[in-house]
């Protein structure tokens, strides 16, 4: 594929094509297309996911410690496993090593993913190391399935569309530091840890409360559209309710862009019919975690962003790997 092509057809539309030549086999349960597979090995179901995170893509170096680079790509990978209500398990790690980095920095790195799996309840049993250009890290995270179902494909009209947090922080950190602008502190640490989301993941899912669940990590709107394609509908969010931090609404005012299409705020957004949000409610304030609705389920394939009774049209809906 030429660079041409690939930045107008976009990593989706190629991923769509290509999972339709994608073979399904014996024992998956959820195949490609979602936060993580599950698969059926014995009596038991598991999820597997995999992320990366590369230097001059997903960071630079002068934006974390190494410790911290570890930690953070653990978090990154596991945050899949969130949002399908999973235990994470066993971890596998891929690295990329530059010429130029130290073995001590390398150990620095890979140590600090240990301590963040265990902090989780995973254990690394394995990975490879290899030369590359650029420091990459690929995590494998392999997780316990819990008994409920839940993915990207059950969402209905009438149900609500909710999330946890904030938005936009992570992706304004990252524009600021690409521009060598001053970032404040609270959106730094909120862009180098993810937040971490299995608890409340687990118990939503084991609740049996959402309907349909995704963590976003590309955009706002870009992951909602995900799930209304995998569910067959539509949804209308309401641009007013989207949560931001203080240090957003002082730092852009009421610019959404960042909110809306940013990405990287790994977030969980799930939607859920309106007699379940109470006990949903109650979860969240047990764990500590702010909830927002924001939108609503329709009949429909696409998802409308209305700000003050119109349209908001957008430029672009989120983060895309073949956008250039």
């Amino acid at each position: 594929m030429s660079s041409r092509s690939r930045h107008k057809e976009g990593e989706f539309t190629f991923l769509r094509k290509l999972l339709a030549r994608v073979p399904t086999g014996r024992g998956v349960v959820v195949g490609p297309g979602h936060d993580a597979a599950r698969v059926r090995a014995g009596a038991k179901d598991w999820l597997l996911t995999v992320d990366s995170q590369v230097e001059g893509v997903h960071f630079q170096r002068a934006w974390l410690s190494l410790s911290a680079l570890g930690r953070r790509s653990f978090r990154v990978a596991a945050s899949d496993i969130a949002a399908m209500g999973g235990r994470a398990r066993f971890v596998l790690v891929d690295c990329g090593v530059p010429e130029r980095l130290p073995l001590a920095s390398l150990q620095r790195i890979e140590l600090g993913l240990v301590e963040e799996a265990q902090a989780w309840g995973a254990w690394v049993v394995g990975g490879n190391l290899h030369r590359s250009v650029e420091l990459a890290l690929s995590v494998t995270v392999v997780a316990e399935a819990p008994r409920r179902r839940v993915d990207r494909g059950a969402a209905r009209p009438g149900e609500l569309v909710a999330v946890t947090g904030n938005f936009g922080d992570a992706a304004l950190c990252v524009h600021l530091l690409r521009s060598r602008r001053p970032c404040p502190p609270g959106l730094l640490r909120r862009w180098q840890m993810p937040p971490r989301l299995d608890r409340l993941g687990r118990m939503l899912v084991e609740g049996g409360l959402p309907s349909a669940m995704i963590d976003v990590s590309d955009g706002l709107v870009q992951d909602l559209q995900h799930v209304c394609e995998v569910s067959g509908v539509g949804a209308e969010l309401n641009a007013a309710s989207v949560p931001r931090s203080q240090a957003y609404r002082r730092l852009v005012g009421d610019d959404l862009t960042f909110a809306l299409s940013g990405g990287e705020d790994y977030e969980l957004l799930f939607t859920v019919p309106a007699k379940r949000l109470e006990a949903v409610r109650q979860l969240a304030r047990r764990e500590g975690v702010a909830l927002t609705v924001i939108g609503r389920v329709v009949r429909g394939h696409r998802v409308v962003v209305e700000q003050q009774g119109r349209e908001l049209h957008l430029q672009r809906f989120g983060f895309d790997h073949f956008a250039g």
